[in-house]
């Protein structure tokens, strides 16, 4: 019979635990049984732990009193705590899980209850610094009160500030959206939940702008000259981009181009009717003012399109040096892993003298909880959660099982996918019949019968399909030896990659100069604006109506 227990004291930390439809199988509480979370409660804190931490904690064998198990011990609670906290309370429970029983004690009465205060105060400062016009004010109010302030509008006034500044938002979108902006936003307002709204200004609000941008696209066709409507359809006929990029660029070169050839024919049409009637100085007059409206006309777009380049090539450089500091975070953060990666290698590489087992076991498990696959996870969860004895386990020997179970898992994943080469997949599934070293060196490697075919037709698909410095590279490659194409495979097919879009952009510098305002900003750009600028937004030589033509580099 399930055993039903509702909130009771807990123990000395001041902790009391519910847990939900415990299954009783002699003495022992069955994981599987639990049905819901496990919420831990202190005071006006709750945190809701995963079942699995319990589930984990109960394969340890880590409660004293199986019968009356239903309350966590204080390293269960640290893990629990680890695992769900934010990241000050994680800090805490990480330094006291590593360190003395007394650091864990006090952890438990007082360190993790002032984390939590200082992670929520760090929950509203950032509110305050990215939130609406609503949430900053009702943050700063909170930020302003006591803890007991701040834990209230964490829990429902900002929830409800940032639905009022998401109403705004929407209603600032259709004092200047279109009729379908305007016909959708009125819906989500009168009808919506705050999350409809929320996923309005997502998605829906870009989706009902693309709308409005045909609509206007044509409703401009209207009377258009040809210039116009060539370029008009050109772009209705492609992207949501596309038609966007019309409307912001293409539009008024077409219309100038449109309003020069009217004005100039007006003007030869009147100097030829002047010739006819024999009025000399009235067909001077006619030709240059021909010639005056012909020159204003380029001048005006040749302004404006040195305005839209000099935009162009701020906006690119500017995210240039986003996505340039982007990356560099990104390679900080991957040599911080594997540096992380090595000390724990070592750690546990140390902890075979018997006077590290347990501290190295320890820091090892907190860095595998975060960091394993599933299987290991639950075996630094429960050796965490446990006794000296339980990490000796784990270091001698939980590990490396669990390490094998994650592993299988991860060749059975190669064996299923349907996108893995057929060579790749028959050597998962061989490895998974064999010893463990098999799958481990599959992993590890990579190798399998016939991998070498397989990565030489590959680099052909890429050299057929790719542009003069990819055709160039992986030539190469081929011509090399096997490191040559893993290495071409792995690394060179993106560099070139990025060669030929540089290659095809500059090429269109020697175009128009609507083309070079566009240009020159994608030169000026991050590399990961260059694909989609070469098969959308640079239209080809010549006259306007070849304008936005979607093309890629060869």
């Amino acid at each position: 019979m399930p055993n039903r227990t509702g909130y009771r004291p807990g123990t000395g930390s001041g902790f009391r635990v519910r847990l939900t439809e415990i299954e009783v199988i002699g003495n022992i509480p069955t994981a599987s049984a639990i049905r819901e979370r496990t919420i831990i409660d202190r005071g006006g804190f709750t945190l809701r732990a995963n079942a699995v931490i319990v589930a984990a904690a109960l394969a340890a064998g880590v409660f004293a009193t199986p019968a009356a198990a239903d309350v966590l011990p204080d390293r269960a609670q640290a893990v629990s705590l680890l695992e769900t906290g934010g990241p000050g309370v994680a800090r805490a429970a990480e330094a006291a899980l590593l360190g003395s029983p007394a650091d864990l004690q006090a952890f438990l009465a007082t360190g993790r209850q002032q984390a939590q205060n200082d992670d929520e105060r760090v929950l509203v400062t950032q509110a305050l610094s990215s939130g609406g016009p609503i949430t900053k004010r009702t943050a700063q109010r909170a930020l302003s009160g006591t803890q007991d302030d701040i834990r209230e509008y964490l829990a429902n006034g900002l929830p409800l500030a940032r639905s009022a500044d998401d109403r705004i938002a929407v209603s600032q979108a259709m004092d200047t959206g279109g009729p379908t902006v305007n016909e959708r936003g009125t819906e989500v307002l009168d009808n919506g939940t705050p999350a409809d709204v929320r996923a309005f200004l997502e998605t829906g609000l870009q989706q009902a702008k693309d709308v409005d941008d045909r609509i206007s696209t044509l409703q401009a066709l209207a009377g258009a000259g040809p210039e116009f409507t060539a370029a008009a359809q050109t772009a209705l006929d492609g992207t949501p981009e596309d038609v966007r990029y019309f409307l912001s660029l293409w539009r008024q070169v077409a219309a100038n181009y449109d309003a020069e050839v009217t004005a100039v024919q007006e003007q030869l049409d009147a100097a030829k009717a002047a010739a006819a009637g024999n009025r000399p100085q009235d067909v001077k007059l006619a030709a240059d003012k021909a010639a005056q409206l012909a020159g204003d006309a380029r001048k005006a777009n040749a302004d404006r399109l040195a305005t839209q380049q000099a935009q162009n090539q701020q906006d690119g450089r500017a995210a240039s040096a986003a996505e340039a500091a982007a990356q560099q975070q990104a390679k900080e953060a991957a040599d911080r892993a594997a540096r992380a990666k090595s000390d724990n290698d070592k750690l546990l590489a140390d902890a075979a003298d018997p006077a590290l087992t347990v501290p190295n076991g320890r820091k090892a498990a907190v860095y595998l909880l975060r960091h394993g696959g599933a299987a290991v996870k639950n075996a630094a969860r429960a050796a965490l959660s446990g006794s000296d004895d339980d990490v000796v386990t784990f270091v001698h020997g939980g590990l490396a099982v669990a390490q094998e179970s994650d592993d299988r898992a991860a060749v059975s994943a190669i064996a299923a996918d349907p996108n893995a080469r057929p060579g790749l997949r028959q050597a998962a599934r061989d490895a998974l019949a064999g010893p463990y070293a098999g799958v481990a060196a599959l992993l590890r490697t990579g190798d399998y019968p016939g991998r070498d075919t397989d990565d030489r037709v590959e680099v052909n698909q890429v050299l057929a399909a790719g542009g003069p410095a990819t055709k160039s590279w992986a030539q190469k490659a081929l011509d090399g030896t096997v490191a040559d194409i893993r290495e071409f495979l792995a690394h060179g097919r993106y560099t070139a990659h990025l060669i030929d879009l540089d290659i095809y952009a500059t090429r269109t510098l020697g175009e128009g100069p609507e083309v070079q305002a566009v240009a020159q900003g994608v030169l000026d750009g991050p590399d990961s604006a260059r694909s989609s600028t070469s098969t959308s937004r640079c239209p080809r030589r010549g006259r306007v109506t070849r304008s936005p033509r979607r093309t890629s580099p060869r």
